[in-house]
């Protein structure tokens, strides 16, 4: 039983990555809808779009630990800066779905991970001004 707990523990990182790509641009045009008013019948649109709008959320939170660490150690990251304001989750929102439109389509079976997605819109959407 105690083996079986350990792998479980071990397992779970890579469950935390299970998020691709193409199922963050799925969420995140249902998040553009919802955001800028549309309705749908789609009963799990609404869910889909939180997906989004939190996974967003958890990478800015993630990067402002990692910014903070690094900042403690000498080290600045600089990768992008996100503009704070009222309308930030529409423009976060945005900025992924704009990367994705100017990239080839996902290939069948890549497995292309959300977080690659989000780090590479972000640098691009929100390059520092340094």
């Amino acid at each position: 039983m105690r083996k079986f707990l350990i792998g479980c523990c071990c397992a779970l990182p890579l469950l935390a990555q299970a998020y691709t790509g193409p199922e963050l641009q799925e969420d995140c045009l249902a998040a553009e809808a919802l955001l800028s008013g549309q309705k749908s019948t789609d009963i799990f649109h609404s869910v889909k779009s939180s997906r989004c709008l939190n996974y967003l959320e958890g990478y800015l939170d993630g990067y402002g630990v990692a910014e903070r660490l690094g900042e403690r150690v000498g080290v600045r990251l600089n990768a992008f800066c996100v503009p704070r304001g009222a309308d930030e989750r529409v423009r976060l929102v945005r900025a992924v779905l704009a990367y994705l439109d100017r990239q080839p389509p996902f290939p069948a079976g890549a497995p292309i991970l959300a977080a690659q997605v989000v780090g590479a819109a972000f640098s691009t959407a929100f390059a520092c001004k340094e």
